[in-house]
């Protein structure tokens, strides 16, 4: 485990990502020590809070199969297509299904799943990546998704590694293990290195600085996505 650890580690200070992480620092530290992550971190943060985020995030994870499905429509090649078809069917056989059962552990109703609508903060950073990745190509999409995807593994490390954080009795321990896990950690270094790869083919250094005020929106819009339990509690 401390190899996949210390591997996805520098694998996020390298390449495209490294670069975009650095390039809006303030806006990264920002969203990944955010104070609904602290409180997570020491198992204080209300429980009504977590239940409406979690509402919220299944309805974002509705979203982001739709861009993965763009994905799918947008690739060049035969490769392409299978690597998003792959985890579009991921996402949809797999970690939504995971994501109900999950609710249903807080107890959250099938019912309220399918009527809670979206909050504002959801609205906006749906709205956003929806609309920029269907004017944009699959590097701007994956760019898009990046700071969800490397985002929550980077805060599952940090909490793990910080001797701060409540690992006896956390109600939200499940949620730290997740993120901080093997498989996780894993999905992140297959999406780094998809992105690597794709980087010569897109190409970057014409087009970087909007490439960073995407992910840089995208890192911001996340930030705010953390309050949406405080300012919508369940």
């Amino acid at each position: 485990m401390s190899n996949v650890i210390k591997s996805t580690r520098s694998l996020l200070d390298q390449g495209l990502i490294g670069r975009l992480r650095r390039d809006c620092q303030a806006d990264w530290t920002q969203f990944t020590n955010h104070r609904f992550i602290k409180e997570l971190a020491l198992g204080t943060l209300p429980k009504n809070e977590f239940q409406q985020y979690l509402l919220q995030d299944y309805l974002y994870l509705l979203d982001f199969c739709r861009v993965e499905a763009l994905a799918v429509y947008k690739s060049r090649s035969f490769e392409e297509m299978q690597y998003f078809s792959s985890v579009l069917h991921d996402l949809l056989h797999v970690e939504l299904p995971l994501h109900i059962s999950y609710c249903r552990e807080w107890g959250i109703q099938q019912e309220i799943i399918d009527n809670t609508p979206k909050t504002l903060e959801l609205l906006a950073y749906s709205q956003y990546i929806l609309s920029k990745a269907m004017q944009g190509d699959l590097l701007d999409l994956i760019v898009l998704l990046m700071p969800c995807v490397i985002g929550y593994g980077e805060i599952g490390l940090n909490i793990i590694s910080d001797s701060e954080s409540k690992t006896q009795n956390n109600p939200y321990q499940s949620w730290i293990d997740m993120y901080s896990g093997k498989e996780y950690l894993e999905i992140i270094q297959k999406t780094v290195t998809f992105l690597e790869k794709i980087c010569t083919k897109y190409g970057v250094e014409q087009r970087y600085l909007n490439l960073l005020e995407q992910f840089q929106t995208s890192v911001r819009l996340e930030t705010a996505f953390w309050d949406v339990g405080r300012a919508n509690p369940l």
